[in-house]
């Protein structure tokens, strides 16, 4: 084995018959490295530890529900819709987590009536809402996710009728 130094500007291996060739210059030093000096390929990634500021439009997918008894998978999705069959209960959310928020798309049917369980708080306290029930409107609930724990889940919503018709 041979020991010294070589001087070049660029690196070049064979990709499977492909040449690929990397300056030398864009790899980071190793003082770079344990000083984390050059960082620049990690600012561009958001994280989960820092607050963020997005200077473009965020998406989060809209999950179907189906049936009749729906209970959203609140680990799924934060949005949801359902196109009633029926006269529709929503069930018990699963995955449950606080500060979660979201909204829930009812599309109607048919003249269909909805309920809820217990889970579901609405404005004034109310125990359920009036929905619009009118075959092809669509209504609106609105939601964030207040308390978690085991038989006592909570979802603070507020409800808009007839959101689009």
């Amino acid at each position: 084995m041979a020991y010294g130094k070589i001087k070049s500007d660029a690196l070049i291996y064979d990709n499977s018959g492909t040449d690929v060739e990397i300056a030398l210059s864009s790899i980071p030093t190793a003082a770079q490295v344990a000083a984390k000096a050059d960082t620049s390929a990690l600012t561009a990634k958001a994280g989960l530890d820092a607050a963020q500021t997005f200077t473009k439009g965020q998406r989060g997918e809209v999950t179907a529900l189906t049936g009749t008894s729906p209970a959203p998978n609140l680990e799924d999705s934060n949005n949801f819709t359902i196109t009633t069959s029926g006269t529709t209960t929503f069930g018990l959310p699963t995955n449950v987590v606080v500060g979660q928020t979201g909204s829930i798309f009812i599309v109607y049917g048919g003249a269909h009536t909805l309920a809820f369980n217990a889970a579901y708080k609405f404005v004034g306290g109310a125990a359920g809402i009036t929905p619009t029930s009118t075959s092809g409107a669509i209504d609106r609930i609105d939601y964030i996710v207040q308390n978690a724990a085991a038989g006592y889940v909570c979802l603070t919503c507020n409800f808009t009728a007839n959101y689009v018709v």
